[in-house]
């Protein structure tokens, strides 16, 4: 499944693109080749990945070679003075290390596979994290783009019945205390307003962070989203699945998997290790007046082999706290593990209450929208006051922002679970992407009042 992640991540790096109105597919694919963070992980993966050639390099031999040459100058003073004689000397030296038995190599080799499992399961754990910023962010814009919608409705409503009432208050219909209401009720709508427009231009702020680009235009998802209950509905299957899946668990997994090679590793100090190498050596002395010059060729093969008796206590220790950093690994694995079914239950839950919460919320916003022309109604025949219809019109609006933000929570809940049983992918961005509306387009809003 990593694998794929990096196959499909690999596929949407190779469609850059300007974005306008973008969507949220094309914000995704921006966000791959450019997010920080994700970048960092790759970088720490391919790091990580290097450990095995390295562990790998302590089996095979070692070659390495020296020489040395030196030219010389001498003359001989006594009984005379003779001429300088000159001469050089010259040697080279090539040796090969070859290691046979050394216990600590192997699980330093064993472990290195270790780290290269945990780093692949942190980088999928962080394109997980990336299709989930990206989407919580798109999102977020959507929610201030309704909260913004909403305050605009509430306000223009509201200014159209200051100005009904003003027009009643002139021609002594209506009492002052009415138009005062009403001119209230506009100024804290007004304000209601500007606060919107701040929240909404800032929700587009996370897009430049995910993608390094100023996006100030998106398009929005239909009404139409589907609003189903979690398939499997049994909530020990999702437990289940997040226990084998969840890629901080199994990130948590291969650290107990090292710790216990950390072990290993240190208790291996105890034990022998042998060695074996070859050389070769040519050494070559010049000659003076006073002694003849040489020339001789070597070849030695020795195996050694060193067993370590007594290193002042520090093999034991060392192998006390591998231990107790095992310990430690594994009860950061059994909090992961809980955590996760914690997690698991809650998401599960959460689901099946947005479902409910999402119907509940329609069918609220329809009963406001009946309030509301009731009040209106009893108003035009002096039953009601402006005060019931500002508080149904401001119900309505409410009513009409909590359904448009429950469907956005339910599909953050939906992709939040779907990360915690590690089966999040691309594919949920392009199912998702498959209910935007390309018509519709929100944009940043500038706050100029």
């Amino acid at each position: 499944m990593i694998k794929r992640y990096l196959s499909l991540l690999a596929l949407a790096g190779l469609f850059p693109m300007t974005v306008s109105a973008a969507t949220l597919q094309e914000i995704y694919e921006l966000a791959v080749q450019n997010d920080p963070e994700l970048a960092a992980a790759q970088a720490s993966f391919k790091a990580q990945s290097e450990l095995i050639t390295q562990s790998k390099a302590a089996f095979l031999p070692s070659v390495s070679m020296s020489g040395n040459s030196s030219n010389s100058k001498s003359r001989v003073l006594v009984p005379q003075v003779r001429p300088w004689n000159q001469f050089n000397s010259h040697n080279w030296n090539l040796s090969l290390q070859q290691p046979l038995f050394r216990m600590e190599s192997w699980f330093l080799f064993r472990q290195a596979k270790n780290v290269e499992a945990q780093a692949m399961a942190q980088l999928a754990a962080d394109q997980q994290a990336l299709i989930l910023r990206v989407a919580e962010s798109y999102l977020a814009i959507l929610e201030a783009q309704a909260a913004l919608i909403s305050a605009n409705a509430e306000r223009n409503a509201v200014k159209r019945q200051l100005e009904q009432v003003q027009q009643r208050f002139d021609v002594g219909l209506v009492a002052i205390t009415d138009v005062l209401e009403s001119r209230a009720a506009f100024d804290t709508s007004t304000v209601t307003v500007i606060e919107s427009e701040a929240a909404q231009n800032i929700s587009f702020e996370a897009l430049l962070r995910l993608t390094g680009q100023p996006i100030t235009t998106i398009s929005s998802l239909i009404d139409e989203i589907p609003i189903e209950n979690p398939e499997p509905d049994n909530v020990e299957d999702w437990i289940q699945k997040a226990v084998s899946q969840n890629y901080a668990l199994i990130v948590a997994r291969e650290g107990l998997r090292i710790a216990e090679k950390d072990v290993k590793i240190a208790r291996a100090g105890h034990y022998p290790s042998i060695n074996s190498s070859i050389s070769w050596g040519h050494n070559a002395t010049g000659g003076g007046n006073s002694f003849f010059g040489s020339k001789s060729d070597s070849y030695s093969m020795s195996v050694n082999i060193n067993i370590p008796l007594y290193s002042g206590g520090a093999v034991n220790s060392r192998a006390r706290r591998s231990g107790f950093l095992l310990e430690q690994a594994q009860q950061n694995f059994d909090l992961q593990q809980r955590t996760i079914v914690e997690n698991t239950r809650t998401l599960f839950t959460a689901i099946i209450t947005d479902v409910a919460r999402v119907r509940a919320r329609l069918r609220g916003m329809e009963s406001s929208q009946s309030a509301l022309n009731a009040t209106q109604t009893g108003y035009e025949v002096g039953t009601r006051n402006i005060v019931d219809v500002l508080l149904a019109q401001r119900q309505l609006y409410l009513s009409q922002f909590q359904y448009a933000s429950a469907k956005y929570q339910y599909i953050r809940n939906n992709l939040r679970l779907k990360q915690v049983v590690g089966s999040l992918s691309p594919d949920d961005i392009h199912a998702i992407n498959g209910f935007i509306d390309v018509s519709t387009v929100e944009r940043v809003i500038p706050t100029t009042r």
